[in-house]
């Protein structure tokens, strides 16, 4: 693949890590599925426009040590008035990664990531979250308990909620399939 110049300057999107102050970075090229902005210098790391995700989940790849081989298209085609077979909506649809039906961006983002919906809300503002996260082994935990005692309890909850949708993920692979053919 050749580095496209044209697609960098068509395709410059803001995310936190990219924001428009600091001249943004490029967007995936599965931008509409996976909202991921990239940073300017990905052509010259990775010699393509998808990001990590997409590349690992919809696109062609292998690890002979482990003797697993993936392949798919990587791009994902987008097509707009096609009714989608899960919810029956004429919608904007994107294409299956390794056959050619399509289901419509909302439902392909539900089968392909999950309903990750339900996740418990952080207890404090969004500067509490943000020094909570930030915070390394050193800091003062008991500081946190005191004074924020939802954390513990949000923490708890968060936990709970997060094993089990690992847990249903994991138990619905077959989401990843094409409702259609199962490939």
């Amino acid at each position: 693949m050749v580095r496209d110049l044209e697609y960098e300057k068509n395709n410059i999107g803001y995310d936190e890590q990219y924001p428009q102050e600091t001249g943004g970075g490029i967007k995936c090229k599965n931008y509409e599925i996976c909202e991921t902005v990239l940073p300017s210098w990905w052509y010259e790391c990775k010699g393509q426009y998808l990001c990590t995700n997409c590349d690992m989940i919809f696109g062609t790849w292998s690890c002979p040590e482990s003797n697993v081989f993936k392949t798919g298209k990587g791009i994902l085609p987008i097509v707009n008035d096609t009714e989608c077979p899960i919810c029956l909506e004429r919608k904007r649809s994107v294409t299956q990664p390794n056959c050619e039906h399509t289901l419509c961006i909302e439902c392909f983002k539900r089968c392909y990531y999950g309903d990750w919906s339900g996740a418990p809300e952080f207890p404090y503002s969004k500067e509490v979250e943000d020094l909570y996260y930030m915070a390394d082994e050193t800091y003062d935990h008991i500081k946190w308990k005191t004074d924020y005692p939802l954390i513990e309890t949000w923490g708890l909850e968060y936990d709970k909620w997060d094993t089990d949708m690992i847990y249903k993920r994991e138990n619905e692979k077959y989401l990843e399939c094409c409702p259609l053919c199962r490939k």
